[in-house]
């Protein structure tokens, strides 16, 4: 099993640098070819050539870090002498919301101590995933919306759970339509039906 899923991963990674080519190879010969127009398909091109262009920099950036973030650490980054003497580079602009290194200091105590004050696993785990949900950035947010890490996983043993309860999967399909159709609220598909 973990085989198979190590074989998914490696082939998701090849795949998404392939895509990842074709987009920064084909957007701008797709762009140049007539009629030459701005309009929706010309700004999904060029979205998609800067999401795949990002994405190639990130993986052959040895730090890891996209075009964006590159861009921040090279203008906005400015070197500050820690207490030990050391020179230690921070960012200091819309890429780090706070503004010296106390202040993060300070926050990371406030964040451990509301964690120590938490009773229940149930509500550390979900305050786990709103400070992981917040770190995300603005494009993560947007594709993955507040999935948490671990959802295939959770997907899939939903999935077995309902087909071992004898669900088809044209059930499964109606119950994430009426998932996303409610915002993701549970509620009782007939009392709603009859209302309308």
């Amino acid at each position: 099993m973990a085989d198979i899923q190590e074989t998914r991963a490696k082939d998701f990674i090849r795949f998404k640098n392939f895509a990842a080519w074709t987009f920064v190879i084909g957007a701008p010969v797709l762009l140049a070819m007539p009629p030459r127009k701005l309009d929706l398909h010309s700004f999904a091109l060029t979205s998609a050539f800067a999401v795949s262009a990002n994405h190639l920099y990130r993986e052959r950036n040895p730090a890891g870090r996209g075009i964006l973030d590159e861009t921040g650490v090279r203008f906005f980054a400015r070197n500050n002498a820690g207490a030990d003497g050391k020179e230690e580079e921070r960012i200091t602009n819309v890429f780090n919301n706070l503004p010296t290194e106390r202040a993060a200091e300070v926050q990371a105590q406030l964040r451990a101590a509301k964690e120590a004050g938490m009773t229940n696993q149930a509500e550390l785990d979900k305050y786990r995933a709103a400070k992981q949900f917040q770190e995300r950035s603005l494009p993560e947010k947007i594709w993955m919306g507040a999935e948490t890490e671990g959802w295939k996983e959770r997907r899939l043993r939903e999935e077995q759970q309902a087909l071992a309860e004898g669900k088809g999967y044209g059930d499964l399909i109606m119950e994430h339509i009426w998932e996303v159709w409610n915002w993701g609220k549970p509620g009782d598909k007939k009392s709603d039906e009859t209302e309308k």
